[in-house]
């Protein structure tokens, strides 16, 4: 029997190997995604997979830096410019980037301690990618990273997701810089992290900013549930009229 390569490739067996967090289904994943987002409430955010998918076609070292930056932090696109070799904390078995508020970076002199939030960098791909930057490109201690403009940025962006698009790649969501602070958030509720440890990592003052994102999870529980409506009507109203009248 010769088996069909493009039926093989989108098995169900392959789409749901893609990883997301322990336990989570690719196919689910996006189904509830649908569902969450349709209204307008829930902000639009990229899958673990479609976040690797879309740095595989930023070939250029700095664009993908940039990028997989966000996805890993959370920073928002105007906190990442400020970002300079020396906010990276990389020795240690605990490697952090200190992230200056977009709020207060414009303003001078020294910023209140309250702006500026340390996150964790918890995944050694990045954390080498980092180190190879740092070793190749050799900034300066204290030069932002990333000069170019916020057009110029999401230029990029926008290149990578139109490469993808030429070779068979789609989102069903608009991609902005935006899109991957979204992403990340999603990406810790995917693994369980609280609310409060998410909020505080991005910067939300307003926990509500954060639980707009829980509704995804509301769908998976409803999903799970399994919870039976329909009924036999003919023997429930035979039941009903065996009854007494009800006063």
């Amino acid at each position: 029997m010769i088996m069909n390569p493009v039926a093989l490739q989108n098995s169900p067996e392959r789409i749901s190997a893609l990883s997301i967090a322990p336990g989570v289904d690719f196919s689910m994943a996006i189904a509830l995604r649908r569902i969450a987002t349709s209204n307008g409430v829930t902000p639009f955010y990229l899958l673990a997979p479609e976040v690797s998918a879309l740095l595989h076609y930023m070939p250029d070292r700095k664009h993908h830096f940039l990028f997989s930056t966000l996805w890993n932090t959370g920073a928002r696109i105007g906190e990442a410019c400020s970002l300079q070799p020396e906010s990276f904390v990389l020795d240690g078995p605990r490697p952090f980037v200190r992230i200056l508020s977009e709020k207060v970076r414009s303003r001078r002199g020294r910023p209140p301690k309250d702006a500026v939030r340390l996150v964790p960098l918890s995944d050694r791909s990045y954390v080498h990618q980092v180190i190879s930057w740092m070793a190749t490109a050799r900034p300066r201690r204290r030069e932002p990273i990333w000069s170019a403009t916020d057009e110029t940025m999401r230029n990029w962006l926008k290149a990578a997701v139109n490469r993808a698009a030429a070779d068979g790649v789609h989102f069903s969501i608009p991609v902005t810089p935006h899109t991957f602070r979204h992403s990340y958030i999603m990406h810790m509720l995917y693994h369980r992290q609280p609310l409060k440890v998410i909020q505080s990592l991005v910067g939300h003052k307003d926990a509500r900013s954060i639980e707009v994102y829980t509704r995804v999870f509301a769908l998976e529980l409803a999903g799970t549930l399994a919870v039976p409506f329909t009924g036999d009507g003919s023997d429930a109203a035979a039941v009903l009229r065996s009854l007494p009248p009800q006063s």
